[in-house]
């Protein structure tokens, strides 16, 4: 996403978002989130583009958990719901 932004090709709110594998709602969810961090994001119309009004690095990190089936059932409300990474990948819970 931060890429995509600095290099100021989203393409529009309905392209980025399928970029990103979201919805609409959920990228602009995302979005907030970011503005949150003090990100100074805009939106061109006319270039229909994304872009950071100054300059600004985004720093993320994350951690896996190992968890157990029982755990899994809880947070998924059961195995029929299928996780998937941002890059599409689908999550095993078996």
């Amino acid at each position: 996403m931060h890429n995509l932004i600095v290099a100021e090709k989203t393409g529009n709110p309905c392209e980025f978002a399928k970029k990103m594998y979201l919805s609409r709602s959920q990228l602009y969810n995302t979005i907030a989130i970011i503005k949150d961090l003090d990100a100074p994001i805009k939106y061109c119309k006319k270039r229909e583009t994304f872009y950071y009004e100054a300059p600004f690095d985004l720093e993320l990190s994350y951690s896996f958990k190992a968890i157990t089936n029982d755990e899994a059932k809880e947070i998924f409300g059961g195995f029929s719901l299928r996780p998937i990474l941002l890059d599409g990948t689908i999550i095993s819970l078996l």
